[in-house]
């Protein structure tokens, strides 16, 4: 929802007032001695914690001038002091943590509000807790907020009768399951701020804060029904959130009795609530209501807000698909109206009558026709976000003709929008922060002349064809943190006037048609610094510039292209990247070590599809931090590395296609999270090691930890402090692509593994695979027992060795198995029938070897495949192969004369014999069909006989007739 703060509307102008005290106070006046002495106290206190602490500077006597502190202009006393958030632009020590003095600020007898947010408080010390303040009696607002306190400072809390408005947001170990917040009850609150405070278990008993103006409980981890909770005689109730929790069941009828509500977010919950419902209708005074990403179900007609005049944010987005929303008009003016995920079986013409939106998100509803994004701008000059995405909206993309100057977001990706682009966007909207256009089939050239603003640009998977140089002006000052123009036509050098390669954080313009060497530009970093760029399937060609490693990018694809020569001497040594992708492409020459393992950041590293050779250093599979390696595909020699890192967190190495040789090391059985495993296609020889069985035993895969450290850290990367909005939440969420778009790299991470029979690309799926494939080697002995205990493996390939003995019991364990090869090798003796257990498989082959035996029972999995499974086996027998099992002995037929019976004589009985059945035959045919001509019910009951058992009595006469057949004789 856009209101992301509901520390209450109360609460945010108690503090605003709080930071108001320059206007109550004057530079000219004096305040009381006592309490100038108190807070020099207080920040020699705060000093003595961190000496580098840039407090303010509070100096000479007239006290009530200080900055953060304001002062009664009558009585000349301290009333407000403002110690939140001094450690913000400092370094400081997050484990070291803060115990408060509290009874430093008894001297301050008339302070009515303090802030201590954001100090890193953990508790107060022995018998200097809140308890203490009683004496004060006036303070009435207090923010503990963005600390370490924990449940021990309820009871020292509960004794401040004087607070009206207290907040603890943000202190992630206050509460635990079933605290009672009962104390709390005794106090006269009227603002409660409890939001993410790691509150678990059910909803406390609200019924006693009878006084509670505005409360919040979001984002924790409550759950189960608020139907009995209190929350009804909370008649003074105007600000409830309860959002981001996990409360379920109906909301309480009685809510609509509450009729001083004006704001409700109960919103990313999992309440079920089915309209049409009149809980809200009486409540005339609502302002802001959300039950977006809740179990909505039914038709909701939005004239049912029709008593609700001030309604100005309504949130209905939801992913049930069985909620759908009925709009002829609305009956008030609204401010933000999201209805994503939601079903439209109108077109949202009803918008024609609002003129005052700031925030529209009718992103999959379903919604067609024109884009109405031309007179949704006309009508709304404060619009600030349209978010359009994934619908079915067509034709061409029209703005204003007046410049808008509110927009700041527009998102129409994912539709069916077609032509060119406007001139030039960025001046018909010159204050766009966000704009994503990806996934249309827009055409032609696109132009950037400006982009002031810009911090977000997605132009991808489109077909828009241009020069790069022409695409962005020469004379820009400002470039966007993040821009994509993947997956369209863009072609040319990147070596441009616009030093593209420099100026974005995250660049990404792979799938295109660029050409040229790898600009030197790319290496300039003096002024920015590029964190994520991808060039991949271009026509790039030339070599690596040895610079690109001083660069400190995060991710790196330069795979599908044309790049040719030796890998920089150094790119072992880059310290940031954790993704590294060069496959595909026609680099020679050896790989460099790592030159430092325990300083480096790689996580994902494909050299795979190139022409390098030589050693593989073992340096590469000792980064604690790497989690997968393709190497496979090149002319790389030598034996496989024998000395590996214990600590290695390796979840996949490909090696195949190469030329290593020698023996397995058995050190490889030290990779402990190993999933994927592919040496297939060398010239490994030796037998396969038992310990190998260890190989994978923890069952922790892919966390790739780069991927999460970015995507937390993309929002802090967008400053969007300079545009005003009223709701932050939803923007930022929204225009947080830059999270999402490097999991897609993660997921676009691929190997190419021989799985269920045929080779194929594995990307995001690769996460699912657990594999192990020993294929087209030398490998010889048998198959040890022990890997039926790799119970974690979907495919096994064993193929193409010279591997003897038999097949093992024990693969029949492998229960996840899909795909088992063991074929073209030398395995002996008879399949095992427990194999008949892996009810999952998909893929099965013991093709030629010296087994023998029956094949298995067609029965499950197994009846789908076919003789070329078993084939290459001659002594093997049954179905589907043609040679059957059961054996005829050789029975000499007896020679008339040892019968006694004449030929001739032999001929004239069987002459007789088949004539008699002939007559027979006739006889019978033609009487029966003479019956059913004169009976006609007879002739109707054969018929039905026949509809309704014909395919039963072909059954019977195909087996009747297979029974009776004289089998062929074997020789």
């Amino acid at each position: 929802m856009s209101y992301n703060n509901s520390t209450t509307t109360l609460l945010a102008l108690a503090l605003l007032l709080l930071a108001q005290w320059a206007s109550v106070s004057g530079s000219g006046r004096p305040c009381k001695e006592e309490e100038r002495r108190a807070l020099l106290h207080i920040k020699a206190e705060l000093l003595q914690i961190k000496p580098s602490l840039s407090f303010p500077e509070w100096e000479g006597e007239e006290c009530c001038g200080w900055e953060r502190v304001a002062c009664d202009p009558v009585t000349e006393h301290v009333t407000k002091l403002d110690l939140g958030d001094l450690f913000t632009d400092n370094i400081f020590d997050w484990e070291r943590q803060f115990l408060l003095n509290a009874t430093m600020f008894l001297p301050l007898r008339q302070l009515t509000s303090l802030s201590l947010s954001g100090l890193h408080i953990s508790g107060c010390k022995a018998g200097a807790g809140f308890d203490s303040w009683p004496s004060l009696r006036m303070p009435k607002i207090l923010d503990l907020s963005s600390n370490y306190l924990n449940k021990s400072i309820i009871s020292s809390l509960a004794k401040v009768s004087s607070l009206r408005t207290l907040d603890l947001e943000d202190n992630i170990n206050f509460f635990e399951e079933n605290v009672s917040v009962k104390e709390f009850s005794a106090l006269k609150l009227e603002v409660v701020n409890l939001r993410s405070c790691g509150f678990s278990g059910s909803l406390p008993y609200l019924g006693d804060w009878s006084s509670l103006k505005a409360l919040s409980l979001a984002s924790n981890s409550l759950f189960g029904n608020i139907t009995l909770k209190g929350l009804c005689r909370l008649k003074n109730l105007e600000e409830l959130d309860l959002s981001d929790n996990y409360f379920a069941g109906n909301l309480p009828p009685c809510m609509g009795n509450l009729s001083s509500l004006k704001l409700v977010d109960l919103s990313d919950n999992q309440f079920r609530v089915k309209f049409p419902i009149l809980t809200f209708e009486r409540v005339v005074s609502l302002r802001y209501l959300s039950l977006s990403n809740n179990q909505l179900e039914g038709n909701l007609s939005i004239s049912s807000f029709s008593n609700n005049s001030y309604l100005e944010v309504l949130g209905l987005s939801t992913n049930t698909l069985n909620f759908q929303v009925q709009v002829v008009s609305l009956p008030f003016q609204l401010q933000d109206l999201e209805l994503a995920n939601c079903i439209l079986n109108v077109e949202p013409i009803f918008l024609y009558s609002q003129h005052k939106l700031r925030v529209l998100d009718l992103s999959n509803t379903r919604s067609k026709g024109l884009v109405p994004a031309l007179w949704l701008l006309e009508n709304n000059t404060n619009l600030i976000q349209l978010d359009l995405h994934k619908n079915f909206f067509t034709g061409p993309l029209q703005l204003p003709l007046l410049t808008h100057e509110s927009l700041s977001i527009l998102d129409i990706s994912d539709n069916n929008l077609s032509g060119e682009l406007p001139v030039d966007i960025s001046t018909e909207l010159p204050h766009l922060h966000s704009l994503n256009i990806s996934k249309n089939c827009f055409q032609g050239p696109v132009r950037f002349i400006s982009m002031k603003y810009m911090i977000f640009l997605d132009l991808s998977i489109n077909n828009l064809t241009d020069d790069i140089q022409n695409t962005f002006s020469a004379n820009l000052t400002n470039f966007p943190d993040f821009l994509d123009l993947s997956n369209n036509n863009f072609y040319g050098s990147l070596n441009n006037p616009t030093n593209l390669l420099t100026k974005a954080t995250t660049l990404l313009l792979n799938d295109n048609n660029l050409s040229g060497e790898l600009p030197l530009s790319i290496c300039n970093t003096s002024m920015y610094s590029t964190d994520i760029l991808d060039i991949s399937n271009n026509e790039l060609s030339g070599i690596l510039p040895d610079c690109i490693v001083k660069v400190d990018f995060w991710v790196l694809k330069l795979s599908g292209n044309h790049l040719e020569g030796p890998l920089p001497s150094e790119i072992g040594s880059m310290k940031t990247l954790w993704l590294l992708d060069l496959s595909n492409n026609k680099l020679s020459g050896s790989i460099p070590p790592c030159t430092n393992s325990s300083d480096s950041a790689f996580e994902l590293v494909d050299l795979s599809r190139n022409n390098l050779s030589g050693d593989f250093p073992i340096t590469w599979l000792n980064i604690s931090t790497i989690q997968a390696i393709n190497i496979g595909k090149n002319n790389l020699s030598g034996k496989l590395p024998s000395w590996i890192d214990k600590q290695s967190n390796l979840n996949v190495l490909q090696a195949r296609e190469n030329m290593f040789e020698g023996h397995i090391p058995e050190q490889i059985c030290q990779f402990k999270y190993l999933r994927i495993l592919d040496l297939s296609h060398n010239n490994l020889s030796g037998q396969i090691p038992p310990c190998i069985i260890h190989m994978g035993l923890e069952n922790s895969i892919f966390n790739f930890a780069g991927s999460l450290a970015y995507s937390d850290t993309s929002v802090g990367e967008l400053n969007f402090n300079d545009t005003h909005l009223p709701f932050n939440k939803s923007i930022i969420l929204w225009a947080n692509g830059l999270g999402i778009h490097l999991l897609e790299h993660v997921e676009n991470f691929g190997l190419e593994l021989t799985s269920k029979g045929k080779s194929d690309f594995y990307g995001y799926k690769l996460l699912l695979e657990c594999l192990l494939d020993l294929s087209s080697n030398e490998l010889v002995g048998s198959i040890p027992k022990e890997i039926g205990q790799m119970s974690w493996l979907i495919t096994l390939n064993l193929s193409n060795n010279y591997l003897t003995g038999a097949i093992p019991n024990s693969i029949s364990k492998l229960r996840q198995l899909l795909s088992l090869d063991l074929s073209h090798n030398s395995l002996t003796g008879q399949i095992p029938r427990e194999l008949t257990k892996l009810t999952s498989l998909e893929a099965f082959s013991v093709a030629y070897n010296n087994l023998s035996g029956p094949t298995l029972d067609a029965k499950a999995q197994f009846a789908t495949f076919d003789n070329r499974s078993y084939e290459g086996n001659p002594n093997l027998c049954g179905p589907p192969l043609s040679k059957s099992c059961f054996s005829y002995p050789d029975t000499k037929l007896p020679s008339p004369d040892e019968t006694g019976y004449d030929r001739g004589d032999g001929s004239i009985d069987f002459l007789i014999l088949f004539g008699s059945f002939a007559l027979f035959f006739v006889v019978s045919f033609w009487g029966f069909m003479a019956v059913l001509f004169f009976k006609k019910n007879w002739r109707y009951a054969l018929f039905n006989l026949v509809d309704e058992h014909g395919n039963l009595i072909y059954l019977w006469v195909f087996l009747f007739v297979r029974k009776i057949r004289i089998p062929r004789r074997h020789d």
